[in-house]
C-alpha cells in the first residue's frame, strides 16, 4: 500500500488530502491514513495545515524521493521494454497490446499484466519458435515486474469470429489498449 500512496505523490506537484490520495491509490482512507503517518514520520512526505484538514505532498530533497518519482514512472518504462522484446521477435505478430488493469494504471501488486497477441495466420498455436518467444515474454514480464504475464493469444484467421462475438477480452482490449506492435487493436478489432 505504501508504493500506492507514493505514486499518487509521486505524479502530483500540488498538496494532496488523505481522501484524495485513498481515492487515486484506490486504498481505504484508514488505510492511507496510517501510511501517510508512517511517511511523515519518516521524512519522504511532508505534511501542511488545511485549515481543519491535512495536505500531503512528496519531499522531492529527500534521499528517496528520485527512487519514488521512478517507480511512477515504471508503466512507461514497461510499455517501452514490452515494444522493445516483441518487436525483436523472430516470428513477427500481427498485433501485440497491453491492456486491462496496468493500461488503465489502475493494477496492483497482485495484478497480472495483461497482453493480447495475435499470431500470424499460419502459424500454429504450438509452434515451437512462437511458443518459445510467447513463454519467454512471459519471464521477461515476471522478472521486470514481479508479477504474471495474463498472455491472450488468438490466431489472425480468428479476428473475424472475434469481432463478431466479441468476446470480454476483445471488449477490454478494445477499451484500453495500450498498442505495442503492429496494427492498432482499435484497426484490427474494427476489421479496418
Amino acid at each position: 500500500m505504501d508504493v500506492d500512496v507514493l505514486v499518487a505523490l509521486a505524479g502530483s506537484s500540488t498538496p494532496r488530502s488523505g481522501r484524495e490520495l485513498a481515492r487515486l491509490s484506490g486504498r481505504s482512507n484508514t488505510g492511507v491514513q496510517h501510511v501517510l503517518d508512517r511517511l511523515v514520520a519518516h521524512g519522504l512526505v511532508d505534511r501542511m495545515e488545511a485549515g481543519r484538514a491535512f495536505l500531503y505532498l512528496l519531499n522531492r530533497d529527500h534521499l528517496l524521493a528520485p527512487a519514488v518519482e521512478r517507480m511512477a514512472e515504471a508503466r512507461v518504462e514497461l510499455v517501452r521494454q514490452l515494444r522493445e522484446a516483441i518487436g525483436a521477435w523472430q516470428t513477427p505478430t500481427v498485433h501485440a497490446s497491453l491492456f486491462g488493469s496496468t493500461a488503465r494504471g489502475d493494477g496492483d501488486l497482485a495484478s497480472d499484466i495483461d497482453l493480447f497477441i495475435v499470431r500470424p495466420a499460419g502459424i500454429d498455436a504450438e509452434d515451437q519458435a512462437w511458443r518459445g518467444q510467447v513463454e519467454g515474454l512471459a519471464e521477461s514480464v515476471r522478472r521486470w515486474t514481479g508479477n504474471h504475464a495474463g498472455i491472450a493469444e488468438i490466431s489472425e484467421s480468428e479476428l473475424p469470429q472475434s469481432r463478431r462475438d466479441r468476446p470480454p477480452v476483445v471488449e477490454e482490449v478494445d477499451a484500453d489498449a495500450i498498442d505495442l506492435v503492429g496494427e492498432p487493436a482499435r484497426q484490427i478489432l474494427a476489421g479496418a
